[in-house]
């Protein structure tokens, strides 16, 4: 009686089909990790850019900033900021009030889609010069 020794044809290539389709699960997996990974941190460096250009509009805030400025930020970022007049709910019309709320938006987007932006937004009163 001859005892065979090794594996079969038929065994080796289900066992390397087996092993390639666990490999291309893993590849995509580790595709989608490093895109997450990416996307994050885009958004991470696009938050910290809007905190500072939302800070930098604030310090040079005065009674004839209202209007829609913009600008690139690096080279893959760009920003957009915008000042406003603010009514809030409870405030009557035709009242003079000692201040002016101004609403300011400040967004950076780093590409085409609309989950590509982040945005911030406050609202700063400005004490009316008589």
């Amino acid at each position: 009686m001859a005892s065979s020794r090794g594996f079969t044809l038929l065994e080796v290539l289900v066992a390397f089909l087996i092993l390639s389709l666990s490999m291309s699960v893993l590849m995509r997996i580790v595709s989608q990790s490093l895109n997450a990974l990416d996307a994050a941190d885009h958004h991470q460096v696009a938050l910290q850019l809007a905190e500072s250009k939302l800070a930098d509009v604030l310090i040079h805030l005065d009674g004839s900033s209202e209007g829609k400025d913009e600008g690139r930020l690096d080279s893959r970022y760009d920003w957009e900021s915008e000042v406003e007049p603010y009514q809030f709910e409870n405030q009557e019309p035709g009242m003079r009030y000692s201040v002016t709320p101004l609403l300011i938006r400040v967004s950076v987007s780093w590409g085409s889609r609309p989950a590509d932006r982040v945005s911030l937004s406050t609202i700063r009163l400005l004490r009316e010069t008589p």
